[in-house]
């Protein structure tokens, strides 16, 4: 690719147009190094200080990382979920991904004030804890803690078994097994840094940040929520995508 001067598009932003696509082609793969910036400045002809603009881009894009006296290094494309409510497998599959699932735990568990809260349940009734890590193409993407109120584990206890949980969409079970129409969701994310535990089942640092994801999750069919979700996602691979649409009177104002 040409670098030119008399192209409307500033340089910076060609140069970095161009590693982008390198970059999405395969050229330079998840964990490569990038030409040092002495090297893309003989190659491409342009100035200092106009690559380390270009950089300085991908580095906010989420592209590369800086490491000091190491170089610029390609990062894994970061993952975002589908704008619809859709289980941890659809949104996986949808981007290429093979979805998995292991190191599944269930208990029943007395319900803190927070699970009350969200699954509209007494502190006196007991709450079906399901624990488990979700994989994408074979790599912790996150820690998944499901809590479901009794009646609906009590419609069909032999499927809330960990050697299903380990190979199934928690959805499928609702859906297909228990015949529950999920129509809506209500969703919170925070942001957070990771326990040496969290560190450890993530495969990162203690320390990282990671994306804190809170759903409740209502059916058609229910009066109240069917599940509440809490799960930890890396950050560094996996970030919140929202569409969002203007109003005909937000239009008029």
């Amino acid at each position: 690719m040409e670098i030119t001067k008399d192209d409307i598009v500033p340089l910076y932003k060609q140069l970095k147009n161009h590693l982008v696509n390198l970059i999405n082609d395969g050229v330079f793969k998840a964990g490569d190094c990038i030409p040092s910036e002495k090297d893309l400045e003989n190659k491409y002809n342009v100035s200092r200080i106009t690559i380390r603009r270009a950089l300085q881009e991908l580095v906010v894009e989420g592209k590369i990382v800086r490491v000091p006296g190491k170089g610029s290094f390609v990062l894994q494309p970061k993952i975002e979920p589908l704008t619809a409510l859709t289980s941890f497998s659809e949104n996986m599959r949808a981007q290429g991904y093979e979805p998995s699932y292991r190191d599944t735990e269930i208990t029943f568990v007395k319900p803190t004030k927070t699970i009350q809260s969200h699954l509209k349940v007494s502190e006196d009734v007991r709450v079906l804890h399901i624990h488990r890590m979700m994989l994408a193409n074979g790599d912790p993407m996150a820690i998944q803690n499901v809590y479901l109120p009794e009646r609906i584990y009590s419609r069909q206890p032999s499927l809330f078994i960990p050697e299903l949980l380990n190979k199934i969409s928690l959805y499928k079970i609702f859906e297909i097994e228990l015949g529950l129409t999920l129509y809506r969701a209500d969703e919170w994310v925070d942001a957070s840094k990771a326990t040496q535990e969290e560190a450890s089942l993530l495969n990162i640092k203690k320390g990282d940040s990671i994306l804190i994801i809170d759903r409740v999750t209502y059916s058609s069919t229910e009066p109240d929520p069917i599940e509440y979700v809490h799960q930890l996602y890396t950050a560094s691979r996996y970030r919140y995508k929202v569409e969002l649409f203007r109003s005909q009177r937000q239009r008029q104002k």
